[in-house]
């Protein structure tokens, strides 16, 4: 079964929930049968109803209902008097009925206009759903019930059967079939009936859903570690042949990629530790200047070709990433943040609670804020750093009193190695890459950085998810 494609699964699925409806049914029509079929000779049920009425004539109030209930046909037939007339117009019917109300009128001695019979005819459907039983009347017992027997105008398949008499003094006895069942076991039989069947649908509907859902469920989680941490994470055990395939190309993928990535890695890191040699000759080499100038503006491009990088290495050195999850108080590492750039001489504050928990690598997160809060007071003077905490997300806004950044530069800003020359001069010195790195570290905290522009000033919004507890029951 676990090698099966899905298309046999479906149709395996679509069978299985058919059979087991239909067995559930026949299980319910052996357990709590339908209603019984009554069957009564014509002759029978005409002297009966001609019985019931000579008996009501002679005979009056109470001991005329006893007596009608202690007659030998009640036992299948209901008998009562009423004085309001039924609801039944003489002379209309099947010819089944007219035949039967002229019987009836003639055994009683009175015009057949004081006779009414309504029919109902039997509907197979329509009887699963009524809690009454069917009558059959036919011509003779014992018989040999056949199409031409039913076909006849002596016999019929009765769903209902309504005889109302008109008595000499003005009261109508009205017969009807008896019932031989109780209504609540057939009401509990199309109840099961209902209720079984629909978990049997539901049954292999989540057994469908779940062969084609939880398989591109952890696809689409392994693409999207991919994307955010760019670490392979292989999947396996996948038992339909069609996803077999697609992570068996998928898992290539992602080792191809790794492959190449740890070898760009490789040769970067090998340059950069080769570039530093020949910036520590001219560092040396500077020292020997006579001219104070010219030794000054070298030992700054040292410095600045240095900064570049280090930063070059941080942004693809995969360091970030590497450092492993643990939960981390960031509303004091945000404090002591904040308490770092005081030190130095900046204006930074902090406005938040004093905690706030968060699953997160903790020293890469640290380096995007601080990049954040780096460019704030650089480019924007004083800086505020507010923290709010919400049931799945935190959110920090990095707020200055600069003009921020032009809306149509934003995704601009973002890119390694760009520098907005508009509102970032090069003498206040960094490589393009804090932005950069910021985005970079956030997003694989499956975070989210954005720009907002207030009345005054302008803010670097950062939304970090978190998980929701959820208590024991």
């Amino acid at each position: 079964m676990s090698k099966l494609k899905l298309a046999p699964r479906i149709g395996i699925a679509i069978v299985l929930t058919v059979g087991a409806a239909y067995l559930l049914n026949q299980s319910l029509q052996y357990l709590i049968p339908p209603p019984p079929f009554v069957m009564v000779e014509r002759a029978w049920l005409i002297d009966s109803v001609v019985s019931g009425a000579r008996l009501a004539k002679t005979h009056a109030g109470a001991p005329r209902d006893k007596a009608l209930r202690t007659m030998a046909p009640s036992q299948y037939l209901d008998f009562a008097v009423t004085r309001t007339a039924p609801l039944i117009a003489p002379g209309s019917g099947s010819l089944f009925a007219e035949g039967l109300r002229q019987s009836i009128a003639k055994g009683v001695g009175i015009p057949a206009e004081r006779v009414a019979v309504m029919t109902g005819v039997y509907d197979e459907q329509n009887m699963e759903r009524s809690a009454r039983n069917a009558i059959v009347v036919i011509p003779e017992l014992p018989a040999v019930l056949r199409s031409e027997t039913l076909a006849s105008s002596e016999s019929s398949v009765l769903g209902e059967l309504v005889i109302s008499v008109k008595l000499d003094d003005g009261n109508w006895l009205t017969v009807t079939q008896r019932n031989l069942t109780t209504s609540w076991r057939h009401y509990t039989r199309i109840a099961f009936g209902i209720i079984g069947n629909m978990l049997i649908v539901i049954l292999f509907s989540v057994w469908i859903a779940r062969s084609i859902v939880v398989p591109l469920t952890r696809l689409s989680v392994a693409i999207e570690s991919l994307g955010r941490n760019r670490e392979p994470m292989l999947i396996e055990e996948m038992r339909l042949p069609e996803y077999a395939a697609i992570t068996e190309t998928f898992n290539t993928m992602q080792l191809r990629l790794k492959r190449f990535i740890d070898e760009r890695m490789g040769m970067l890191a090998a340059i950069s530790h080769d570039f530093r040699t020949p910036l520590t000759r001219l560092r040396l080499m500077a020292e020997y200047l006579e001219n104070p100038e010219q030794r000054e503006q070298l030992l700054l491009n040292v410095d600045e070709m240095e900064t570049m990088v280090g930063d070059a290495l941080a942004f693809m050195g995969e360091e970030a990433r590497r450092e492993p999850m643990e939960v981390v108080d960031l509303a004091a590492l945000l404090i002591s943040l904040t308490d770092e750039y005081c030190d130095f001489g900046n204006d930074v504050s902090y406005n938040g609670p004093e905690h706030a928990d968060l699953p997160c690598r903790p020293v890469a997160l640290k380096r995007a804020f601080s990049n954040l809060i780096a460019n704030g007071c650089k480019y924007g003077g004083a800086v505020e750093v507010r923290l709010a905490v919400m049931a799945d997300a935190v959110a920090v806004d990095i707020h200055d009193e600069g003009s921020g950044i032009p809306p149509e530069l934003e995704e601009r800003a973002f890119q390694p190695f760009e520098r907005l020359e508009i509102s970032r001069n090069r003498e206040t010195g960094g490589s393009g890459l804090g932005l950069a790195i910021s985005r970079d570290i956030v997003s694989s905290h499956a975070g989210e950085i954005s720009f907002k522009r207030p009345g005054k000033g302008f803010i670097v919004h950062v939304v970090l998810p978190r998980p929701v507890r959820r208590l024991r029951p």
